[in-house]
């Protein structure tokens, strides 16, 4: 799809990329990070029914209510959990909108506002980033922190809440039958997954892909200045002045000695190279081969050069300066964001920031990845690559070129465990609990916890020279002890019957 899109927007001129490409292409993206969901979505959503159907959620809401109750929660907010990523890879959306059924008005609105806080699927990609990055001998330690540490914070928040904004809210007694176990049906399964997947696709997606044109005008505006204009027009021109000399005496210099001709193989070049990697056999690579050629056969001879030697020439030329236009795009587009209003707003969170350990950088990050998630990793991705080396993962570029410690890494991992996954989150909140007071608190209450969470860490890590582990670890056990202790706090409930109890 991507491709595609690629395919039919205008071409890069050299460096000036049009607008409306870069539009395009960021707001596919976001398109491909939310639909990229929708199979999972409806997967979660056959599970639920299957597991309705068959009778086995009631048991395990039955089994579980015990404990949640302590905490304020309900034996029915076990299945919203879980889908939310009790451990890794769920996702809120279907787990918040899952919370329909919870008799208990309180318990309802606790496990609402307790189920951003699992580990969906589009936070693993940046954990996976930073640990690689920072943590690859004790990968498998840290991962084991993150995944089960979400389930002791959802506990502890909804123990917070129960007993502070939502004590008020009425309770209801945990009354469920328990149905026979019988098979359900696949017909009744497809039907109810296919409505809730639908509900997302009208609600959720429209808003979020609004949300993702504020976003890419916050990250392209007001743009370079005429100076960096100016500065990457003579680092373009040098490159292709240096590109024309060396096939200046080359039979084929007559296809190539313009500027609009070398954009045109740059483009074709590029464009051969990212389809070819995402051939899958040497069935589409053949196919690929031809389709190339039938676009232009001169330029493809410059992809095959075979034995003609200055076709090689050319070959090695635009190879280079593919690598030096690549260059040149990114630092334009690094420049670019730390001067947008995107970048100008995550300078002015450093004071705030900066006892965390973040820089402007880390908050750009954050706030582009409101949209989705995976927009992190992306935004990390372009500003710390490493212009040298085109190979290079990313991680390695990050550890190399940000200048971070594990420790910052620590507590960049708590802050992304504490803050909500997305806007689309944040939006079946909203119609969840039908207030736009709710969605703000879901959305800000976290992000304070994680700066507060987050800069404790940091600075706990630096008084007392704590590594990365070590530092994960005591804020881990710091929640485990903190959780068990508030289970012994008794909590009082107004029940169905209006009575003031103590459950």
């Amino acid at each position: 799809m991507k491709n595609f899109i690629i395919d039919i927007l205008p071409k890069a001129d050299f460096t000036q990329v049009p607008m409306i490409t870069d539009f395009f292409i960021w707001m596919t993206n976001s398109s491909i990070a939310l639909l990229n969901y929708i199979p999972i979505f409806f997967i979660l959503f056959a599970l639920i029914a299957i597991m309705e159907d068959v009778g086995y959620m009631p048991r395990m809401a039955f089994i579980l209510d015990k404990i949640f109750k302590k905490f304020g929660l309900h034996g029915q907010s076990t299945l919203p959990l879980v889908l939310g990523g009790a451990m890794v890879g769920g996702c809120a959306v279907p787990g918040v909108m899952s919370t329909k059924g919870i008799s208990d008005e309180r318990a309802r609105m606790a496990t609402i506002l307790t189920v951003p806080y699992m580990n969906c699927l589009a936070k693993v990609p940046f954990y996976t980033l930073l640990l690689g990055a920072f943590f690859k001998p004790e990968m498998a330690l840290m991962m084991f922190f993150i995944s089960t540490i979400t389930i002791f914070i959802a506990l502890l928040i909804a123990k917070l809440l129960t007993t502070t904004v939502l004590k008020t809210r009425q309770t209801a007694p945990f009354v469920m039958e328990l149905p026979p176990y019988h098979v359900p049906t696949i017909k009744g399964v497809f039907i109810r997954s296919f409505q809730k997947v639908w509900i997302y696709i009208k609600k959720v997606v429209t808003i979020v892909l609004a949300v993702a044109v504020i976003l890419f005008a916050m990250l392209e505006f007001p743009g370079l200045n005429e100076e960096s204009t100016l500065k990457y027009e003579k680092q373009s021109l040098a490159y292709l002045s240096k590109f024309d000399k060396q096939i200046k005496n080359n039979k084929y210099y007559e296809l190539v000695d313009t500027k609009k001709e070398v954009s045109d193989l740059l483009n074709y070049y590029d464009g051969y190279r990212a389809k070819r990697m995402a051939a899958t056999s040497k069935e589409d690579a053949k196919q690929l081969d031809k389709k190339f050629k039938l676009i232009n056969a001169n330029y493809y001879t410059f992809l095959k050069p075979k034995r003609d030697k200055e076709a090689k020439k050319i070959n090695r030329a635009i190879r280079k300066l593919s690598r030096d236009r690549k260059k040149v795009l990114r630092e334009m587009k690094n420049e670019k964001i730390e001067n947008s209003i995107l970048g100008m707003t995550g300078r002015a969170l450093e004071p705030i920031t900066k006892y965390a350990g973040f820089d402007w950088k880390i908050n750009v990050a954050f706030l582009s990845s409101f949209a989705a998630r995976e927009s992190a990793v992306a935004t990390l991705g372009s500003i710390y690559e490493n212009n040298k080396a085109d190979s290079k993962r990313a991680e390695e570029a990050m550890a190399e070129n940000s200048g971070y410690t594990p420790l910052h890494a620590a507590a960049i991992i708590i802050f992304m465990i504490l803050t909500p996954p997305c806007i689309a989150t944040m939006i079946v909140v909203k119609m969840q609990t039908n207030s736009y007071k709710w969605m703000i608190f879901a959305i800000f209450f976290p992000v304070f916890l994680g700066i507060a969470m987050s800069s404790l860490t940091f600075t706990v890590g630096n008084i007392f020279s704590l590594n990365g582990v070590e530092a994960m670890a005591t804020f881990y056990f710091a929640i485990v002890f903190i959780t068990l202790i508030l289970a012994f706090y008794p909590s009082k409930s107004i029940n169905w019957k209006g009575g003031l109890n103590k459950v």
